[in-house]
This record gives structure tokens, C-alpha cells and sequence, in this order.
């Protein structure tokens, strides 16, 4: 018998079952790959972006789902106690840009080496290559069925994730598992994904490292990477939920700002004053890569800008600051980097992460329905959410 089980050995499920141990409980930690942690192997590139040490109430705000259920959570074990905790376990952090958190390695091994020495420290036991088939609930004895073997527990911790990186094992169990023990779970739907543009732009490969995204009244900043169907990139990944929302209903235009530093005024000013002898794709390469240049001013080919009038000037201008694109589609799912949606919070005790029409049982990460976007929010609420429940145990 023992005190927990918790399905799915992501850094979710790893930090409950530390935190379990840690409070001497007898905790067995079940996961379907042959190995633990491996979506955090490949997150940043290898790189492990661990979280992003924004003061709190700034890193709740940056949430686009069900933010206000995490305040307790993320008070107890948010950013900086995250970092205060991998300090302690010798890993070495550094803040880059945007406030994202590496190791100073640049290796997510770094992180996982010192959370497998955790597991081994508090005598964790670990099954790896089982996969949970069922789950039958009692008040007091709750049964794990899996295709190796059955197992008797007081608690049940799911951290199964959701459809996203399926190459990692990420196929929607836990939302197999909640349905089967009648846990309320939302529609699901892909997050933080790429989008298609009805344009062929035949752009693929340019980054540019700065722009600012409108999708109605909302504005994104960001990278912006063209592929060879659409967009990708941190700024597409933060719109990119709303946008898919929005296809459900209606035609999605978003507007590109290429050069969101310069207003309108000043950028009117400059081709005003560029040489007029110049042609208009001269001064346009000297603010954004050739083949874009091209692309955006395909109208005034060959064109001097002694010749533009003051309508085409504001035309030229415009393409640069406001530039269109009809979204058709986004990835789907499995494309995308985080799922949307899942178990309802609503049916969650955010201070405990207990279901509160289970009891006994316990839901974290990515199976619920919390995201955040890419930039070391998920990582966050990941080790957070599995951090309380294995507390509360």
C-alpha cells in the first residue's frame, strides 16, 4: 500500500513525488516512457528554460487562462523559490532576456540530474515502461491498474500533460483517466502553435527579432519567424489561442508593426529625407532583410522615390507599420507547443490541487486546464502545481 501514486514523470509529476517523499511518504512514480523527464529534456532548445523571474503578481497577469486560481500555488513555490530551491540543489541559474531563466550549463541535464538525485534521496520508487489503464476509487483504497501490474494507494496524483509533443508521450491519458472516474474536463484546443497565412509570401527562414502584432485591439511583441505555409515564432505563439478561437467565427485579420521603435512620423520623415535619386527598395532594405523588402513593396518595383507621390509615400509606410495577413488555419494540437483546456479548475482546490469531486485524488501541470505562455511559464507551473500537491498529501 502506499501513501501516493503519481502517474506521469514530467517535472510536474517528478516534484510532487520529491515533495511527497520529502514529508515521508511511501510514493511510487509510474511513467510510460523509458525514462523520466523527457519533454523537459528538449524544452529551450535543450536548453531547459525553467521559469521567468517577473515579480509575481507580473508573471500572474501574463497568464491568459484561469490566473487567479494560481495566486496560491505560485505564492508558495513560484519563480524565485523555484530558483531559490535548484540553487540549493547546486544548480547554477542565469537571466537572460525577458526575464528567462536557464542553468548556466545550457543544459536541461543539469536540471534533470539534480531532480533524479531528489527522487533517489527521499526513495522515490519509480516504474518505468508502464502505462495506467484504469483507476478504480474507494474512500479509503484506490487501485492503479497499469498493463504490467495493479497497485493499491491512498492518493492518486495524475500529471499525465496534454496532447502536446506527442513524440514524448503526450497523448491526452490523463484526460482518459479524469473521464473515467467522471472529473469535469473543458474542450481542449491548441495553444502557443503556428499559424497559415491565406498569402504565399515564399518568406520561409526570415526572422525578424522585433515587431509588435495586432489582432484587433490587442497587441503582442516579439520574434517573428515566416515559414514556408505561415508564421511562427514567440509573437505568433502568444496570439495564436485567441486567433484560434476567433477562426471559429469569423475571418482573422492580424497587422504586422515590422519596425515597432520608429512611429509612422518619424519613418515618413526618413523616406522624405532619403536620397529621391534611390530607388524605394533601397531605403526599405536599409530597415528589413532583402527578401522581405522586396515582398512588401512588390507594387513600387524599380520605383524611384523622387517619383512617389505623397499617398504612395504614406502607402509604402503603412506596409511597414500596419501590414495585413488573413490567418486560415493554426496547428493543430499535436503541432502545438501547450494544450489548452483540460481538467476544469473550476472542479480543482487550487490550494491543494485535490479534485473536489475525487477526493483523494490530485491534478497538476499541463492536464489542467492553466497555460502559460512559452518563456519559462509552464516549466513554472508545472513544478509549482506538483510542488502543492505533493504538500498536501
Amino acid at each position: 500500500m502506499y501513501d501516493v501514486i503519481v502517474i506521469g514523470a514530467g517535472p510536474a509529476g517528478v516534484m510532487a513525488s520529491i515533495k511527497a517523499g520529502s514529508r515521508n511518504k511511501k510514493v511510487l512514480l509510474i511513467e510510460k516512457n523509458e525514462k523520466i523527464l523527457k519533454k523537459l529534456e528538449l524544452t529551450g532548445g535543450g536548453r531547459c528554460n525553467l521559469t521567468n523571474f517577473k515579480p509575481l503578481k507580473v508573471f500572474i497577469e501574463q497568464l491568459p487562462v484561469n490566473s487567479k486560481n494560481l495566486y496560491s500555488t505560485l505564492t508558495s513555490f513560484g519563480p524565485k523559490e523555484i530558483m531559490d530551491y535548484f540553487n540549493k540543489l547546486g544548480v547554477k541559474l542565469k537571466i537572460e532576456n525577458e526575464d528567462r531563466v536557464f542553468p548556466v550549463s545550457n543544459s536541461s541535464f543539469s536540471i534533470i540530474e539534480a531532480l533524479i538525485s531528489e527522487l533517489k534521496k527521499y526513495k522515490v520508487e519509480l516504474k518505468l515502461n508502464e502505462n495506467v489503464k484504469d483507476l478504480v476509487l474507494d474512500e479509503k483504497i484506490k487501485i492503479v491498474k497499469t498493463n504490467q501490474d495493479i497497485y493499491k494507494t491512498k492518493n492518486i496524483i495524475i500529471a499525465t500533460g496534454g496532447f502536446s509533443y506527442p513524440q514524448t508521450g503526450s497523448n491526452g491519458d490523463g484526460y482518459r483517466l479524469a473521464k473515467k472516474i467522471k472529473q469535469d474536463v473543458t474542450d481542449v484546443y491548441p495553444a502557443e502553435t503556428f499559424l497559415i497565412t491565406k498569402q504565399n509570401h515564399n518568406l520561409n527562414g526570415i526572422t525578424i527579432e522585433d515587431v509588435d502584432i495586432y489582432l484587433d485591439k490587442e497587441k503582442v511583441s516579439g520574434s517573428l519567424l515566416f515559414t514556408h505555409t505561415g508564421l511562427s515564432g514567440p509573437a505568433i505563439f502568444k496570439i495564436s489561442e485567441k486567433v484560434y478561437k476567433k477562426l471559429k467565427e469569423e475571418v482573422v485579420i492580424i497587422n504586422v508593426d515590422f519596425k515597432p521603435k520608429i512611429n509612422i512620423e518619424k519613418l515618413l520623415d526618413d523616406l522624405n529625407n532619403y536620397d529621391s535619386k534611390k530607388e524605394v527598395l533601397t531605403f526599405i532594405k536599409s530597415l528589413l532583410p532583402k527578401r522581405l523588402a522586396y515582398y512588401l513593396i512588390s507594387d513600387f518595383n524599380k520605383v524611384k522615390i523622387g517619383q512617389l507621390s505623397k499617398q504612395q509615400k504614406q502607402k509604402i509606410v503603412f506596409k511597414i507599420k500596419k501590414y495585413p495577413l488573413e490567418i486560415i488555419k493554426t496547428g493543430s494540437l499535436e503541432q502545438s507547443l501547450i494544450t489548452g483546456g483540460g481538467v476544469d479548475m473550476k472542479k480543482i482546490n487550487s490550494k491543494t490541487m485535490e479534485s473536489i469531486q475525487n477526493k483523494g485524488v490530485y491534478f497538476i501541470g499541463e492536464v489542467l486546464d492553466i497555460h502559460g505562455h512559452t518563456g519559462g511559464y509552464n516549466i513554472t507551473l508545472a513544478l509549482s502545481t506538483g510542488y502543492t500537491a505533493g504538500n498536501s498529501i
